[in-house]
Parts: structure tokens; sequence; C-alpha cells
């Protein structure tokens, strides 16, 4: 998740129906925000660095050129390698449980910035996701234990894949001036779309006998204002074990990010972290390092376990115009028109005519979707 308004949001307190534009007379733009988690598990590390940016502005500010490295107690460092906007990785770590680990920043102006110490927590397995398919849609629920009453405090993050077709199928292309027959790799009628979670997942046992978390609602997908739902859909859930002061701070987070609104709710708070500048106490950073392992566990639905129809909806709009089968003059209405062929029209064995369409009615790849098959999908 995001969180480079997460200070300005920290901040502001609105509740009226009238806009209302503040007069604020403390900039809450340009600090490093830090996003990420030092994995002592078995997969890489990924750290994203950015700057904050004011609610008014689109733009999304990535933060390059820095130099990071993951430390531990005994003085061993792991450098990460910067990836493309302002992600940073390192494969799996050789990390030794009995250590504790920060992450140490120097960013491209030469300020470092270095998180606390903090402790190794193992994550548990994830004991069940399951779905349930209600009157509206379908909820997801996750659960799971720890025997040793270790964990207590859990988040849970997921990816989403889904795969939808589109309305017609497209088995002639027209490139470079030529129209010709698609190949097996090139058809763009089945396409799968990956989304990743946003909102923070958490739960605690503290208040329960046993470290127990049973039947926590992910997320509930609706069935007619999505397409999620519509064919084959599949989530894979991650699971992750964090310290008292690591699920503190979230709770923080989620409360600014996600319960304003009315001024019952509760007010705002700077959120802070545990991350700090040495070389400019005043400069600040947003963002809790800690250091922990990542369980997961994947599910699949299909649209025939529902019993619920979800209708295409580009029904709506889309329809197949016929052109006759001349190829001068193809370009008029093929050549960057924001239309593609579909199939020719055969008249005694003898192309007489293309039907065309537009591209988001032909071609599955319009939504954002991609036309290869994930390697996980059965």
């Amino acid at each position: 998740m995001k969180i480079k308004y997460l200070f300005l949001i920290g901040v502001l307190f609105t509740g009226c129906k009238d806009k209302y534009m503040p007069n604020l007379h403390l900039s809450t733009t340009g600090y490093l925000v830090v996003e990420g988690f030092i994995n002592v598990g078995k997969g890489p590390t990924h750290i994203q660095l950015s700057r904050s940016t004011g609610l008014d502005s689109p733009y999304y500010h990535s933060e390059s050129g820095a130099q990071i490295e993951v430390q531990s107690e005994n003085g061993a460092s792991y450098p990460l390698a910067e990836q493309a906007g302002g992600q940073y990785s390192i494969d799996q770590l050789p990390v030794n449980s009995a250590q504790r680990y920060r992450l140490h920043i120097r960013t491209n102006n030469g300020k470092d910035f270095i998180s606390d110490y903090t402790e190794i927590k193992i994550t548990p397995l994830i004991d069940t996701v399951k779905w349930k398919a209600e009157s509206d849609g379908v909820s997801i629920f996750v659960s799971t234990h720890d025997n040793q009453n270790k964990t207590i405090y859990y988040q849970w993050q997921f990816e989403e894949t889904w795969k939808y077709t589109a309305y017609y199928q497209s088995n002639y292309k027209y490139e470079n001036h030529i129209l010709s027959l698609r190949s097996f790799d090139e058809f763009i009628f089945t396409c799968w779309k990956t989304d990743v979670s946003t909102n923070i997942s958490i739960a605690s046992s503290a208040k329960l006998k046993s470290d127990v978390i049973s039947d926590f609602l992910l997320t509930h997908i609706p069935y007619y204002t999505s397409e999620k739902l519509a064919q084959e859909y599949s989530i894979q859930v991650k699971q992750y074990a964090l310290s008292k002061e690591w699920y503190e701070w979230k709770q923080k987070v989620k409360k600014n990010t996600e319960q304003l609104g009315s001024i019952f709710d509760a007010q705002p708070s700077e959120t802070g972290g545990n991350i700090h500048c040495t070389t400019d106490p005043n400069e600040i950073a947003i963002g809790f390092i800690g250091c922990t392992t990542e369980t997961d566990k994947r599910i699949f639905i299909d649209n025939s376990e529902l019993n619920v129809n979800i209708t295409n909806k580009d029904i709506e709009f889309c329809k197949l115009d016929t052109i006759n089968y001349y190829p001068p003059d193809f370009d008029a209405f093929l050549y960057n028109t924001g239309k593609i062929p579909v199939n020719l029209v055969y008249v005694m064995g003898v192309p007489k005519g293309v039907e065309i369409s537009f591209v988001n009615c032909a071609d599955c790849r319009a939504k954002g979707g991609t036309n290869i098959k994930p390697d996980f999908w059965p």
C-alpha cells in the first residue's frame, strides 16, 4: 500500500460537505517514505522509497539513486540492488535468528536514515483460506494459529488474479498494412489480470486465551460490479507475524487512511515510525521496518461453483461492423481507428467482407490484463 499521502492525512481532519482548503503553514511534502520489510525467510526483501506529496498532486515521486543495506547487530551488512521505480531488493538473506536487524538508507542527497533494530518474527502457517457465497457476492476468510502463543499480532496481504475474455474473438490482425491470420500465441480473446490488496488487514489474539485467528474477513467481491468472478478467480494470501510495536504502528496507519470521513471517526494522528535521520534530526521519514517471514496459501474459485451468471458488460456497447474485402480500403477502417479485424465473411468460399469491432471489444488486453497464462494457473 502506498503511503505517500500518509503524513498529510495525519494532520488534516475533514467531515463537512463543503469543500475546505486549509491554510497550512507546515510543509507536508518531500518526506522520505519507506515501505516494505526485512524478509528473513526464503523470499527476497523489497524496499520501496518515495517522497510524500500533497493531496492535490496526481504524481508519485519515487526516490532513486539511494544506497540501502540490511545491517545486523554483529556488524554484517547486505546491500540491496536498485530496481526501477524507486524499488530496491535483495534475494534471500543469510540471517541469524539470534540477531536483530535494521535498515540503513543513504539518499541521493547524502542523508542517512536508519531504522531501529528489531527482533525476528517467525510467521506460522496459514490454516485455511476459504470463501463463502453470499447474496451479493463472495467473501474470503483466513484462519491461522500459533500453538506456542508467540505470534499474537498478524497481517495479511493478498494478490488476486482472474481470467476473463473479450466479447469477440479476433482471429485476424492488421499490421504493417497487411491483414493476416493470428498465430496461436497472438490470440487476444482470453486474458488474466492481477491486482494487489491496498487495505491494511491486521488482527491480534492478545485478548484471547489462545493464539488463534478464526475466519478473519479479508475481502468481499461483489457479483455484478466486478468481473473477477465471471469465469475463474484465484487469490494468494500472504501472512506475516508482527511485533507489538509494528502492529500498533499499522493500527495508526489504518485509522488515518481507512477510517476517516465523519466527525464521529477517530481523530487522525501522526504515524511516525521507527526510521530516523542521523544526519539531520529535523528530517522526517515515514515508515516502519520490521523483520519477519512470509507464509502463503492460494485458492481458486470457478464460476460454476457459484450458480451465478455474471453477464459480460461489453454487451451494452460492443457490435460488429462489416467492411468490404477490398485491401486498398483497409487503412481507412483499421489503421489508427481504434478498431481491429475479427473474422472474414465468406460467400461461396470467397472472402467478401471483414468483420471489425472496437479494440475494447475484441482485445482482452485493452482492460489491462495479459494474454499470457500465469504459471500457477491450472
